[in-house]
């Protein structure tokens, strides 16, 4: 006989243990199938990663129909599975359209609940669908009321019985949303609290914030809370966890999955970089099942934008997720402004200097993992050296965002680049600089705001300096939350508010990981200047909503400027986002995001340039610009 029981302290496993007389060969099969997800045991006793098993459970059959084998499952797994089936069920009669619901009907209940905003049409469209499936997923735009929604659907949930309370992992910038969205949702707004870690949750806790990087590092804390009462969980910019079990945060989030009632995903980009992204948001909705609602082929990596991979991908996923796309909001329109302007003569010395420094070194047939972390530096001190290249000698900022951290540039003091950079900041301003700092003056001339985004910290600070007569507010990785501060600590809602509200502050200086979720900025500025951009499409497409999302006046048009340096890594950055947003839009089935989230049409683009990879694409930008020169 065979036995296996899924245990839940602590991270979830199954445990599969074998007992004589067990077939040596019905054994033999089952390690096969979970050796991907085997963590630990003996030679009778497998403890195997549940999302594993859950998705061999055909290997289980096989043992019991081909080789005649007694199976035993313990009752919490027999459980998880009845669970399964269940939900599968559900999706089903969803698909099937057997589940009809009456909007109007559910905007009565929202009332009788105590549920006092009074949603918008097309948010009550896709509170109908999310209801009726047993887990949801909505893909809207950010600004189009994801997390009202959200709350809407948790109340009908708890008002019929089904949870009791409710969990929100989101960035840590989207707090005071939910915050705020909580007190102005519920006649009586409930018990709620940010999880800092260090102790346990309250017991009266009704709602409880906490982020991805807490998930992971206080799992037990918070599985806990999880496991007290029935609990609904929701992830709020939920492509955080695209990288699955292979990153930290995906991994505790995935494991929690099996101890919440019920599941919903929020993220206006679902899939930044292909359908790929999806694996993960949907074994987080329903483990162990993803394969039965994905195609085969969005589980190859490199082929997650081909045409084929996306028309196949979004046919399987539509009837999994609402999305309320810009186009549906009735916003007024916008406008991108592509600035392109030559280096100056020391920078683009400086920029052909590190080219040729890095001739011949990447080989497109050697793709070692060390020789793409090497790639990753290389591609930040190109865009630096596009920017300002007093920023290669200091490498990143202890507030960077964790992946574009990097070092200096190394110099062994003899070589050309050591004195041109030397003597850079005595001869030139980078020409970004000036530009930006011309448009901060046009609009305090006009008494209007502006913000600048740039990924470098470095960037932020010293740009600061340059524009110190507009009284920038800043907010990046280094400026705490009001939730993390020590007492009289400068927050990032106390520099969100001066900008917004301070007469004199005329220019936000910001990056996209710290202030490109969670926030609005559309009441106070319609314009927003890009000092340099990196590959990552869900970054530039979830800045640009901080100012074009619903609220807009039917005569506020909003401005986007994107600053390129001619003939560099700016150039490569922006062919490569155009592909991507073209793939989500795609896969979203959404062909307005194009219009709105790119600065001109795309109809004269191809939708797969000959570079489907972005180290490819760096590669292929390097080898040119040596060939040309």
């Amino acid at each position: 006989m065979i036995a296996a029981e899924l245990y839940q302290q602590g991270r979830p496993l199954v445990v599969v243990t074998r007992r004589a007389p067990a077939v040596a060969g019905a054994w033999a099969r089952l390690q096969a199938a979970m050796s991907r997800g085997i963590v630990g045991g003996s030679v009778d006793r497998m403890e195997v990663r549940v999302d594993v098993f859950l998705a061999e459970l055909p290997a289980m059959r096989e043992v019991r129909s081909i080789f005649r084998e007694e199976l035993q499952l313990g009752a919490t797994l027999q459980e998880q599975i009845r669970s399964l089936i269940t939900d599968q069920r559900r999706r089903e009669d969803v698909a099937a359209g057997t589940r009809p619901t009456n909007a109007d009907s559910l905007a009565a209940e929202l009332t009788a609940a105590g549920f006092r905003r009074e949603l918008r049409s097309f948010q009550l469209e896709n509170l109908a669908l999310i209801q009726q499936l047993p887990h949801g997923a909505d893909f809207s735009v950010p600004g189009a009321g994801k997390t009202t929604v959200a709350l809407a659907n948790h109340t009908l949930a708890r008002a019929r019985g089904e949870v009791e309370q409710l969990l929100v992992i989101a960035p840590l910038a989207a707090f005071e949303a939910w915050r705020e969205d909580a007190a102005a949702c519920f006649e009586r707004p409930p018990a709620m609290t940010v999880h800092a870690g260090a102790t346990a949750v309250d017991s009266d806790v009704d709602l409880l914030l906490t982020n991805y990087n807490r998930v992971a590092s206080d799992y037990d804390r918070i599985r806990e809370y999880v496991g007290r009462r029935p609990t609904h969980v929701i992830l709020d910019e939920a492509h955080r966890v695209k990288r699955g079990a292979q990153g930290v945060h995906g991994r505790a989030v995935l494991d929690l999955a099996y101890a919440a009632r019920r599941r919903d995903i929020l993220t206006g980009t679902p899939a930044p970089q292909g359908a790929f992204d999806l694996i993960a948001l949907m074994r987080f909705l329903y483990p162990g099942q993803d394969q039965k609602i994905l195609p085969a082929s969005a589980y190859n990596e490199r082929a997650g934008r081909d045409d084929d991979v996306l028309r196949e991908t979004s046919t399987a996923i539509q009837r999994f997720f609402v999305r309320t796309p810009k186009s549906r909001l009735g916003l007024p329109g916008t406008t991108f402004d592509v600035v392109t302007g030559a280096m100056s003569p020391i920078q683009q010395a400086i920029y052909d200097a590190l080219l040729g420094r890095y001739r011949g070194d990447f080989e497109l047939d050697r793709p070692a993992r060390r020789q793409f972390d090497r790639l990753g530096r290389v591609v930040m001190y190109l865009l630096e050296a596009a920017t300002n290249p007093m920023l290669l000698v200091a490498g990143s900022d202890d507030a960077d965002e964790r992946g574009f951290m990097h070092p200096p540039l190394a110099l062994d003091g003899g070589e050309p680049l050591t004195e041109l950079l030397t003597r850079y900041r005595d001869y030139e301003v980078p020409w970004k600089y000036e530009h930006v700092k011309a448009m901060a003056e046009q609009a305090r001339d006009r008494g209007e705001k502006v913000i600048v985004w740039s990924t470098f910290v470095r960037n932020i600070r010293s740009l600061a300096t340059h524009l110190n007569d507009f009284r920038p507010a800043i907010v990046h990785g280094g400026v705490p939350t009001q939730d993390s501060a020590p007492t009289g600590a400068l927050t990032r809602e106390a520099e969100l508010d001066r900008f917004r509200h301070d007469p004199d502050s005329h220019v936000l200086l910001a990056n996209p990981a710290a202030c490109g979720e969670g926030v609005s900025l559309h009441h106070w500025c319609h314009h927003a200047i890009y000092l340099d951009r990196t590959f990552n499409a869900g970054h530039f497409l979830q800045s640009q909503d901080r100012i074009h999302r619903l609220g807009l006046g039917d005569d506020v048009t909003t401005r986007f400027t994107l600053l390129l340096s001619e003939d560099s890594v700016d150039e490569t950055v922006n062919a490569r986002l155009r592909e991507k947003i073209v793939a989500l839009a795609a896969l979203m089935n959404d062909r307005g995001l194009v219009r709105v989230a790119l600065p001109e049409p795309d109809e004269d683009t191809p939708e797969q340039p000959v570079v489907s990879d972005d180290m490819q694409a760096v590669v292929s930008h390097i080898k040119a610009r040596l060939d040309a020169a």
